[in-house]
């Protein structure tokens, strides 16, 4: 199969409100393409991103993709709506982006890893066949030792865990290229792992 045909590796970001979803979007494309802000829920309606290459491809929800010209052809993102939202329409459509990805990124914060809301939706992502990664934003220095241990036990089987530190934002409210290059890496290497085990171009 061509890379064409094939469609991109789907990850959506998903995650409770103010984890920071839509600024870790906006800084893998290092791009402003999904809206962030103080109020709550920012991300009202999920925001596609993709290469312009992959539009043909990609078909999610009626959803128009914003072109992301730093993602490769084989990657998209969708910066999925609370799932912890007073909105019950935002719930039910995040739950159905979780339904059709290839990956679920879920974004929680150090403050309120361990809230039962975000663990009804990791454990129910852990019974799909969904592949799940972690990340862990806004993380003092000083409680790294003592939360990690404890996400990973809660956890309780092998998942990819990232952990953004307390960063200081640029200009378009992006995070250090530094802070994202691992997380960016991984994406990277989920897409092309999915090209190849559908016999696409990488």
């Amino acid at each position: 199969m061509s890379d064409q045909v094939t469609p991109p590796l789907l990850a959506v970001i998903g995650g409770p409100t103010g984890a920071g979803k839509s600024t870790l979007v906006n800084s893998l494309v290092r791009a402003p393409v999904s809206a962030t802000g103080i109020l709550r829920p920012t991300t009202r309606t999920p925001t596609l991103v993709c290469h312009p290459r992959s539009w043909a491809r990609v078909h999610r929800h009626g959803l128009t993709p914003v072109s992301a010209p730093a993602l490769p052809a084989n990657l998209a993102l969708i910066d999925a709506p609370d799932i912890n939202s007073i909105d019950q329409a935002n719930r039910d459509l995040s739950n159905e982006l979780f339904d059709d990805a290839d990956l679920w990124v879920f974004v929680t914060t150090a403050a309120r890893y361990a809230d039962a809301e975000a663990w009804r939706h990791l454990r129910a992502a852990q019974q799909r066949r969904v592949d799940l990664a972690v990340v862990l934003d806004r993380v003092p220095p000083q409680a790294v030792e003592e939360i990690l241990p404890h996400l990973t036990e809660l956890l309780g089987e092998p998942v990819p865990l990232f952990v953004v530190p307390d960063s200081q934002l640029d200009r378009q409210g992006m995070l250090p290229e530094r802070v994202v290059t691992p997380i960016w890496e991984y994406l990277h290497k989920c897409a092309a792992s999915k090209m190849v085990d559908e016999g696409g171009d990488t």
